[in-house]
């Protein structure tokens, strides 16, 4: 049991997603649907956020699954100047939208904007 606490642990601290965010991010969201072009989406929820979500215990995390159809899969940052960044998740995959959002969020990334 502990080796497994100490196999999840490690993977939360290492891995893609595993960094400090900036200091301004106020909100994550991400909303998907269950359609095959939000594979990426899904896979970025259940691979990446948790990772981000364990190194950033002050940023608020939300998920919208959407049951309409024709929704578009989207990562919404809100920062702390309200300012919003959406980042579509359509048709790609996981890896490349954390790269996109920690491209946004991390310290030296260029200040947000609308």
């Amino acid at each position: 049991m502990a080796a497994r606490i100490n196999t999840v642990v490690a993977d939360l601290r290492n891995g893609l997603g595993a960094i400090k965010l900036r200091p301004d991010i106020k909100k994550v969201t991400l909303m998907f649907s269950r359609r095959s072009d939000n594979a990426g989406a899904r896979y970025f929820l259940r691979e990446n956020m948790p990772r981000i979500q364990y190194n950033n215990p002050l940023i608020q995390f939300e998920v919208q699954k959407v049951q309409q159809p024709g929704v578009s899969p989207e990562l919404t940052i809100e920062f702390a100047n309200n300012d919003i960044k959406k980042i579509s998740c359509s048709r790609i995959q996981s890896s490349e939208i954390c790269k996109q959002f920690l491209s946004a969020t991390t310290e030296g990334s260029a200040p947000s904007s609308a």
